[in-house]
């Protein structure tokens, strides 16, 4: 399929009429790269006088599996699940938004059907990996997300099925008692500053820092492998001392499991990625971070594995501080980075601090997990799966 049947489709699902203005729109929406759900000035207007972003939700029948193997190596081990394309956080610096095809600003694409769909894949299944819910969208962004991320743990629990969550939406309660005492369940909590001006102004639409802190405390309390994501740090913006000291020891009073640090990387195939931020700069009058973004990004910079990510040795002393306060705290806690290339800075040697093993049907019929598998599915010389499952053997 190419980029224009793609776009055509995308374009298709975006109401015909603007969601603030109610008058009629003409499709495609665009600045630049860019592209909006509303007329560009009421999605800015709307932005302005609200403080808020609008994000419009739209139903997308899901085509592909609803279960993925991502592409990258360190996600083959498991199953990529999203229930939506696009989130309501509405973050400015969003993967999702930099993925082809990506939603327009001001609307995210809802899979509709995706719940009963993955229940079918894994009722057919013989083999299934742990399954990551969501790399590139928020699975508790909103509160129908929320009843279908429930649903699915409810579903996950009663198969036997490893799951974990990625979030900066609020965990009901439902979904801790849907968990109490089932082994193969983690929660990743994304929050990269505790400055309520700050984490606002960059994600506009996600609940706040005492939100997400006390999904972290409440995930202890109900004795669940809790990981704090630091992530990803906006250079200039979140990254300075005091605010990863004070963020890190706030995780560290709380005993959290496991840290992970990262900085923003630029999705190369994407131009929109980075047009977006240089336009968040200009919308909020601090242009002087755009020239210093193309310094550290495109003049010092380098790409790795797909994306652009700043000077080494800009990001090196941050994420080594990190560390430091981990090891000087005495705490358990482990420490990984996510697409940072610096190894010697973990505590450890697994980036999410866990790794569950696939599961596989036993006579039966029940999932268990495999035996003597470390869930380490780049380098495992065993083969237990069916070819469909796409496990990548070395």
């Amino acid at each position: 399929m190419v980029q224009g049947d793609v776009l055509s489709w995308v374009w298709r699902l975006i109401p015909e009429k603007c969601s603030i203005c109610g008058e009629k729109l003409s499709k495609p929406i665009k600045l630049g790269y860019i592209s909006f759900a509303q007329h560009k000035e009421c999605y800015f207007d709307f932005w302005k006088s609200k403080d808020k972003i609008p994000a419009v939700p739209v139903y997308r029948r899901l085509k592909s599996p609803a279960l993925k193997t991502a592409n990258m190596d360190c996600l083959r081990s498991r199953f990529s699940l999203n229930l939506s394309d696009g989130c309501p956080h509405e973050c400015v610096y969003c993967y999702a938004r930099a993925m082809w095809p990506s939603p327009p600003h001001g609307s995210y694409f809802i899979r509709s059907g995706i719940v009963d769909r993955v229940k079918n894949f894994i009722k057919r299944s013989r083999v299934v990996k742990p399954v990551y819910a969501s790399p590139v969208s928020d699975p508790l962004a909103s509160p129908e997300l929320a009843e279908m991320t429930l649903e699915l743990s409810r579903f996950f629990v009663d198969e036997n099925i490893p799951f974990y969550l990625v979030t900066k939406g609020e965990i009901p309660n439902r979904i801790f008692e849907t968990v109490q005492n089932y082994p193969f369940f983690a929660v990743q909590v994304s929050l990269t500053t505790l400055d309520k001006s700050l984490a606002h102004l960059i994600e506009p639409n996600a609940p706040s820092s005492e939100v997400r802190l006390r999904n972290l405390r409440k995930a202890k309390d109900w004795g669940i492998f809790t990981v704090l994501r630091e992530d990803p740090f906006l250079p200039l913006l979140t990254d300075s001392e005091q605010n990863i000291t004070e963020l890190t020891q706030e995780a560290l009073d709380m005993e959290v499991d496991h840290i992970i640090g990262s900085f923003v990387g630029l999705k190369t195939s994407s131009p929109s990625h980075f047009e977006y931020l240089q336009l968040w700069f200009r919308e909020n009058e601090i242009e002087e971070l755009a020239e210093k973004y193309e310094e550290l990004f495109f003049d010092k910079g380098r790409v790795f594995h797909g994306y652009r990510i700043s000077w080494d040795k800009y990001r090196y002393p941050k994420l080594k501080l990190i560390r430091d306060l981990i090891l000087e705290s005495k705490k358990k806690t482990t420490y990984g980075l996510c697409l940072e290339d610096m190894d010697s800075l973990w505590i450890g040697d697994q980036c999410e601090g866990f790794r569950f093993a696939p599961v596989k049907r036993n006579r039966e019929q029940k999932f268990v997990p495999i035996e003597g598998c470390e869930g380490n599915c780049r380098y495992c010389q065993i083969q237990c799966t069916s070819r469909s499952v796409q496990l990548k053997l070395t």
